[in-house]
């Protein structure tokens, strides 16, 4: 999904503009957007207008990239970060936005599917191996079954954290349009 806009003074809030409903129904883990601002100055708002959230958002600034994430007393193991990568045009910034969970569940998911994706390749490779020498197959169907099953399981979870997440995404957006507003 890609939403590219000029804003404008209006002080519309942009989680009204971005539908959080729609980016939860799309398929990627990982929903993403772009925003156009006119403003050339943007990655110096996010230092002035840091203080201004008074511990609501907690922001992180490294060069041309800006975490936007939920206070550690609020966090949830389902809070989301927005990762802010600000590109320089010649007459704007683009700011490419991502959202995504903590990088520790983030790495741990991803090492779990990691793990189960080499199984079921070793899985195959049994297979394989058992139907030519004429052997029974059966563990290799359950554990395959198992697997998918599991990855099953894991898309279901990170769905259905993504939901829980909507709220505090909402509010990581109105921080976000507070900043280019």
């Amino acid at each position: 999904m890609e939403i590219l806009f000029n804003f404008q003074p209006l002080k519309e809030f942009m989680a009204e503009l971005i539908n959080i409903k729609e980016l939860n129904e799309q398929l990627q883990l990982k929903p993403s957007f772009k925003v156009e601002v006119a403003d050339l100055n943007i990655v110096d708002q996010f230092s002035v207008k840091k203080d201004d959230f008074d511990n609501a958002i907690v922001i992180k600034r490294l060069d041309e990239h800006v975490w936007l994430s939920i206070p550690k007393k609020d966090r949830k193991y389902f809070s989301p970060r927005l990762h802010i990568e600000i590109e320089q045009k010649e007459q704007s910034c683009v700011l490419h936005c991502t959202f995504g969970p903590d990088p520790d569940l983030w790495t741990m998911f991803m090492f779990v599917h990691f793990f189960l994706g080499l199984s079921f390749t070793g899985l195959l490779v049994w297979f394989y191996t058992n139907m030519t020498l004429d052997k029974s197959n059966t563990l290799v169907y359950i554990l395959m079954a198992l697997i998918i099953i599991s990855w099953i399981a894991l898309y279901l979870f990170a769905r259905k954290n993504r939901q829980k997440a909507t709220p505090q995404s909402k509010q990581l957006l109105k921080a976000l349009s507070e900043f280019i507003g």
